[in-house]
């Protein structure tokens, strides 16, 4: 027997036992480690973050070499010890596995693309080293490509690093046919929905006028119309930051450690107004799953309490619910939701139990009397 209980999380990312687990969840491999966690509890949060990492990188849109998944792994623990080392106190997995906000960032940072969501207290140091546009590159600017949709179709690009661009008709987008060394920049005029491929060393940039979506890897749309007075920006997956660089350039000559604009992240979006540099937060007008291949069982139910119930649609849809969790402990849910969109599931089980439900910023609120 493999002494278990003194792993650390690199080496648990390295372990057969586990990764079979993670990867397969064969029966006999899922159980082994759910009793390891109640035979060593200590070794929990060790254990829970390494299936994170791993999960993170299992779904991956391009399959890892074991070559490609060891130099991630690597450069993840290599991250972590910078992190401890720079003053944060605790290991960086316990900390994570304390906040969930953290967590989320945590897990993101393969393959989601935000590494910088371990720190965002400390983000604007991190953006110090964003170039500072003061205006789009002209059209004949050499060195820079120009693509516009005149269709009526949307048109697929791929940009120099690999990264995708769905680019809507009437739209623009211009970008270097070589990206430098420190970051990827793309200028955008309309609506485009981004594929964006991990690389932590060189941060991807969408420019708007001033505004400025700035992430590592994940999916995203920015609609920003050519005559139109706001910008929206919302996120399939990851994390993202927005802000507009007014506000960066000013932080910076005030030597604010406040990170200006918003954080997003899946089946959130803001909605810019760049003459009052104001962000209305909210969610998606259509939510969709986190992971597109939960199977459908997930979403039946046989007289399950809500409370299993709502967990179930947080952590499928990445979306917060307030409820009453006292008042409603006697209600249940007998039904199939599977394929139905988010905002029908909640009308279904609010009528089910007597309750309605209202979306307060990036919230779903629910309120009712409770069941006899």
């Amino acid at each position: 027997m493999k002494p278990y209980e003194t792993y650390s999380v690199h080496d648990f990312l390295t372990d057969d036992l586990f990764l079979t687990w993670v990867k397969h969840d064969e029966p006999e491999a899922r159980q082994f480690w759910l009793s390891f966690m109640e035979q060593h509890p200590h070794r929990r949060s060790e254990l829970l973050f390494a299936k994170d990492i791993a999960e993170t990188l299992h779904r991956r849109p391009r399959p890892l070499s074991d070559a490609q998944v060891q130099r991630e792994v690597s450069q993840i623990m290599r991250l972590a010890d910078r992190a401890e080392a720079t003053g944060l106190g605790q290991p960086l997995y316990r900390r994570v596995l304390r906040y969930p906000a953290l967590l989320a960032a945590s897990v993101l940072l393969v393959g989601l693309g935000v590494w910088s969501g371990w720190q965002w207290q400390r983000a604007l140091h991190i953006l110090e080293n964003d170039p500072i546009a003061t205006s789009s590159p002209g059209k004949g600017q050499a060195g820079w490509v120009s693509q516009t949709n005149g269709t009526s179709q949307p048109v697929s690009l791929t940009l120099p690093d690999g990264s995708r661009v769905l680019l809507q008709p009437n739209s623009q987008a211009r970008y270097q046919k070589a990206f430098s060394q420190t970051h990827r920049e793309v200028w955008l005029t309309g609506d485009a929905m981004f594929a964006v491929v991990y690389d932590p060393a060189r941060p991807f940039l969408v420019r708007n006028g001033s505004l400025v979506t700035r992430v590592l890897g994940t999916r995203f749309r920015v609609h920003a119309p050519a005559n139109g007075p706001r910008v929206t920006v919302s996120v399939l997956s990851g994390k993202v930051s927005v802000y507009d660089q007014r506000d960066l350039t000013s932080a910076r000559r005030q030597q604010s450690r406040q990170l200006p604009g918003v954080i997003l992240t899946a089946n959130q979006q803001v909605v810019y107004d760049p003459e009052r540099i104001s962000y209305q937060k909210e969610l998606v007008p259509k939510p969709t799953l986190i992971r597109p291949d939960v199977p459908p069982e997930t979403f039946d139910f046989q007289d399950t309490p809500v409370s299993v119930v709502f967990e179930r649609l947080q952590k499928n849809y990445g979306v917060t619910i307030q409820y009453d969790a006292a008042l409603l402990r006697p209600c249940t849910l007998t039904a199939s939701l599977a394929g139905v969109p988010l905002h029908d599931q909640l009308g279904l089980i609010c009528a089910s139990i007597g309750a309605t439900y209202q979306i307060v910023d990036t919230q779903i609120v629910i309120s009712g009397r409770g069941c006899l």
